[in-house]
């Protein structure tokens, strides 16, 4: 399976949200978290940092679709990593002026905070120590400069957790569809890994978790930037084995379906 290699994609990975207020999660995700505006597309929000031009992640406003607050859907957790535990500490520190409620913290190899954001979905934003040692969160407040506001270009979209109520149907997409490998797994989760990205499926029982991701609020699109090579290859691979996708007359991007009714987009890099 080497041509689905995605390492050229791994840190050029988006994530598009449906969501009921475009505004809000925008402050959110801008004020609090420190992500930057790109640009907006009529009801897409994309965001990003303000060094380079990834696309980290895609808010699409969809007042229509069901809310659901609250309750188990596709998308479990999404961790974001940080360059260093200063940066953690910053984002503590806007957490903190914004009265934002953290759901937990943790010290341990790595340091982390937990947040759900305005309309529930869990956000991990994770930090490697280093030589700075943070046993807890006064600790990590102190570290804070409390004057940088956003998050630098070393940010990485590091893991997605999915709920999905057939885990073997979504390892055998992740595996033989995409080239995934398997990691550790035991009888509730699974977890693979493609370069520095990795998912992480949970079981789960809930029947929103099969409804159509155009109809309930929530985790929409896993998108790739990928080479020209990693996209004649995935497509050939599919085309192969029989699975159904969509790819444009120009070839510069691809779409294909898992199992859960996700959305899984590889798109041309633009090397100008």
């Amino acid at each position: 399976m080497s041509v689905l290699t995605l390492a050229d994609a791994a840190k050029q990975m988006t994530i598009a949200i449906r969501v009921k207020d475009r505004d809000k999660m925008i402050a959110f995700y801008k004020d609090t978290i420190g992500f930057a505006l790109k640009k907006e597309e009529n009801t897409l929000a994309i965001m990003g940092v303000e060094e380079n031009e990834r696309q980290y992640l895609w808010l699409e406003e969809s007042p229509r679709a069901a809310e659901h607050f609250g309750e188990e859907k596709k998308l479990k957790q999404y961790t974001i990593a940080v360059s260093n535990a200063e940066e953690l500490s910053d984002v503590y520190y806007r957490l903190k002026q914004a009265s934002y409620p953290v759901v937990q913290t943790s010290y341990d190899d790595k340091a982390y905070i937990l947040v759900d954001d305005p309309e529930g979905n869990r956000l991990e934003i994770i930090a490697d120590m280093d030589e700075k040692q943070v046993e807890n969160d006064e600790q990590l407040l102190a570290l804070s400069t409390k004057k940088v506001s956003k998050l630098s270009q070393a940010t990485l979209l590091q893991q997605i957790q999915l709920n999905v109520t057939v885990p073997e149907k979504e390892i055998d997409f992740l595996q033989n569809n995409l080239g995934f490998y398997l990691g550790n797994n035991n009888s509730t989760t699974h977890s693979f890994k493609k370069s520095d990205l990795e998912i992480v499926l949970h079981k789960s029982d809930s029947q929103l978790v099969d409804i159509d991701s155009a109809e309930v609020l929530g985790l929409e699109i896993i998108r790739f930037v990928v080479t020209s090579d990693v996209l004649e290859g995935i497509q050939k691979h599919l085309a192969k084995i029989g699975k159904g996708f969509y790819i444009d007359k120009k070839k510069t991007i691809l779409t294909v379906y898992d199992p859960a009714g996700i959305e899984w987009w590889f798109v041309l890099k633009n090397d100008k």
